[in-house]
């Protein structure tokens, strides 16, 4: 068995800028709609939908049933093929965002590990793996945006023959 240790970096959109886009105001293109009453902070993530198997962007709520704390073991990650996949916390909560370029065979030693702000969320892109979400806290919420159709959009892959552990 292989033992890796992940330290957790922080979320910045250089850094993750490799497996997708960080969804946050902070630098992000801003303008006033509404008579001035609002102001929009524009396009923050591409959403991607395979073109060839069809599908559409669907929108939905997720809810943690189990939390979980540092150090943790990374038992299985997944990846989404036909679409990219958004989490947005729903109130300031950090996540641990663990990812490793797409590929069929990911390297186990290409992992990377990221600690959001907690006002941060992310858009994996198409291909790319990343661990299940974990929260802190239980029945914590987070906006999904992802794909619906034909085709299935998920692989999983299991780290059980590696020791994983992600850690400050």
């Amino acid at each position: 068995m292989t033992g890796i240790r992940l330290r957790l970096e922080p979320l910045t959109r250089a850094a993750f800028a490799p497996f997708g886009d960080v969804i946050e105001i902070d630098g992000a293109r801003h303008f006033p709609i509404n008579g001035g009453t609002i102001e929009r902070y524009h396009d923050l993530a591409n959403v991607e939908i395979d073109s060839e198997s069809g599908g559409r962007a669907i929108i939905s709520i997720m809810t943690c049933n189990e939390t979980a704390s540092l150090p943790y073991r990374v038992r299985v990650i997944e990846r989404h093929p036909r679409g990219s996949q958004a989490f947005i916390p729903m109130s300031p909560i950090r996540m641990i965002i663990v990812v490793a370029p797409p590929g069929d065979d990911p390297d186990p030693a290409s992992l990377r590990a990221f600690m959001s702000d907690g006002e941060q969320g992310v858009n994996y892109r198409a291909g790319v793996w990343h661990m299940p979400l974990i929260s802190e806290r239980q029945d914590h919420a987070y906006l999904i945006v992802d794909r619906a159709g034909p085709g299935d959009n998920c692989d999983e892959l299991s780290l059980d023959a590696h020791e994983i552990v992600v850690d400050i």
